[in-house]
């Protein structure tokens, strides 16, 4: 399921410019959606509170954000939190990171779940990304 959507995963950069080239209705909310997103990027959110904030009915933006995003919006937000928890991972000192502080930084507050989530996305723990960053740092050297 997970190892699936990473290969979905569409950068915002990439439909922002397709939104502006084609302006429908569609691309306007799901452009707003991942401003939204921006503007709030380590806040947990649902999906009423996103739907209320754009004014729009949950089913529009479910179709706007599949039609544009190629999924729905909340599991889009999750990989996108994935994709910065692992990209923090990676780019972290690891004698002053951790795990638990990244996760909770990027809105993960199940730290269990976020680690079972991560495995199955990138196939290796938080802890064994941390470290593998550690260790290439410490080879360049």
């Amino acid at each position: 399921m997970w190892l699936s959507s990473v290969r979905t995963f569409v950068d915002p950069l990439e439909l922002q410019a397709d939104a502006l080239e084609n302006e429908t209705a569609g691309a306007k909310t799901a452009r707003r959606f991942l401003e939204f997103l921006t503007a709030h990027p380590n806040r947990p959110l649902c999906l009423a509170e996103i739907c209320t904030a754009l004014g729009v009915r949950e089913r529009t933006l479910r179709g706007a954000c599949e039609e544009h995003l190629g999924l729905g919006p909340i599991r889009y937000l999750t990989l996108r939190r994935m994709h910065q928890a692992r990209h923090a991972l990676l780019s972290a000192d690891a004698l002053n990171t951790t795990v638990t502080r990244v996760a909770m930084e990027h809105g993960f507050g199940e730290l269990g779940r976020f680690s079972v989530a991560y495995r199955s996305l990138f196939r290796e723990s938080p802890s064994e990304t941390l470290r593998r960053q550690s260790n290439q740092v410490g080879t360049i050297s």
